[in-house]
């Protein structure tokens, strides 16, 4: 038996990068032995842990625990898998992990683009720290004057209190916390940070090496493994696609993500894309099939349905459904930086508007020229209008692009980490 300890900020039943990611690593762990996931959970209100998702996976709340130090001697995991990154959850866990002298592993994942200005980063955060609800949460039922800051508090008290449980002296809390206050003000200029290094690093792609190792990574510690979460993609897309119905109206796929709520967009920002987009669109609905689908855990369905609803009724806003099945019946996809889901899209050889009214520097996809960029909305129905997209689109530009930010999209990104978790457990013994 291997038991993985790891953090979460949604109960694990809920379809999110790492449920995503584990999901596929766990299966390839159990042709050689048997797994248990323990799931962390950190949201504003208490969880139901009774609530199991199956015998192999334990569902803890943080709010039950003072300290990550005391939640991991009471579960002892034979490994922690901590992102290496500002989340105050994870860096708790991580430090806990070295100093009970547990491996602490997590994954690096790449920037897909970067915001120049602080002072506008600052100003996000600074009106998400008064708000009333947070992301993840599933209706307005629970809005609290400054949920999202008093919960942000929450974590960082339980950080502290992980560190001081640590040893951590006085002095290297208070620099931490500085360090830590100005991280979150600048995370779209420097995501990688070896202050937050892991023990063991699973690297998406090659080209990320040399630029850790710049920044200060140790270079045995780095392992270029590609990401898990798409290793079963192609198969389900074949069989998607075998099923596809035809419509006579063209299908438009909104794909949105949640670059209000992590801090990249202001409000108005998003509401103002959204508007204009979706109005755009609504002129030409004798034309289109259109469906809206957002985050599963980041955004808010009635945030949406207020913006949209004004405009258009009959547009279809879903949250929850697999993102392959609405990507593959789609016949045109419009979407933003930053959105994960692009990947399956380029998998599918589906033509990618992006959205990049806000002049976002540094976006990959753009700058690979693997998407059409729109610049404002007067644009769009032009765009999507023109079928010929060889035009905009190069197949040789695709295929670089994946093998150089993706790895090899093989579908052994998961066996590649099994393999080496399975070197770590055994270490242990």
């Amino acid at each position: 038996m291997i038991r993985i300890f790891t953090t979460i900020h949604i109960t694990p039943d809920v379809r999110s990068y790492r449920t995503h990611c584990f999901e596929n690593i766990v299966t390839f762990l159990k042709k050689t032995c048997n797994v248990q996931i323990i799931w962390l959970v950190y949201k504003p209100e208490n969880i139901d842990c009774k609530k199991k998702l199956d015998e192999n996976n334990l569902v803890l709340d943080i709010h039950n625990y003072d300290n990550a130090i005391e939640v991991i001697k009471q579960f002892k995991p034979d490994i922690i898998w901590a992102a290496p990154t500002l989340n105050l959850p994870d860096f708790a866990i991580s430090i806990a992990g070295k100093k009970l002298g547990i491996p602490v592993v997590g994954e690096l994942v790449t920037e897909l683009f970067t915001k120049d200005n602080e002072f506008d980063i600052f100003k996000t955060y600074l009106a998400h720290f008064f708000e009333r609800t947070v992301p993840t949460d599933s209706s307005d039922e629970n809005k609290k004057f400054m949920k999202r800051g008093r919960f942000f508090i929450y974590k960082f008290l339980f950080l502290i209190k992980t560190q001081k449980k640590s040893g951590w002296t006085f002095f290297k809390i208070i620099k931490y916390f500085f360090i830590l206050v100005r991280a979150h003000m600048t995370v779209q200029k420097n995501l990688h940070d070896p202050i937050f290094a892991c023990d063991t690093h699973f690297v998406e792609t090659e080209k990320m090496i040399n630029e850790l190792i710049e920044k200060g990574y140790d270079k045995e510690k780095l392992i270029v493994t590609g990401i898990p979460m798409y290793d079963e993609a192609t198969k389900q897309i074949e069989k998607l696609e075998k099923n596809k119905t035809k419509n006579v109206k063209k299908n438009i796929l909104f794909l949105t993500h949640a670059m209000y709520e992590h801090g990249i967009w202001t409000k108005e920002q998003r509401n103002s894309l959204i508007e204009k987009v979706v109005s755009e669109l609504s002129k030409q609905e004798n034309n289109y099939n259109i469906i809206i689908k957002i985050h599963p855990s980041s955004e808010q369905l009635t945030d949406y349905e207020s913006i949209v609803h004004k405009i258009d009724k009959s547009i279809k806003i879903v949250q929850h459904g697999d993102i392959l099945e609405y990507i593959v019946n789609s016949d045109v996809i419009i979407t933003y930086s930053g959105a994960s889901s692009l990947v399956y899209a380029l998998i599918c050889n589906k033509p990618i508007i992006v959205c990049d009214f806000y002049d976002l520097k540094n976006d990959i996809f753009v700058d690979g020229k693997v998407v059409i960029s729109c610049k404002n909305e007067k644009e769009l129905i032009k765009i999507i209008e023109n079928e010929k997209k060889e035009l905009f689109i190069k197949k040789d530009d695709v295929d670089k692009f994946k093998e150089e930010y993706f790895h090899k999209l093989d579908g052994k990104a998961s066996e590649r980490i099994g393999i080496e978790l399975l070197k770590i457990a055994k270490n242990q013994e």
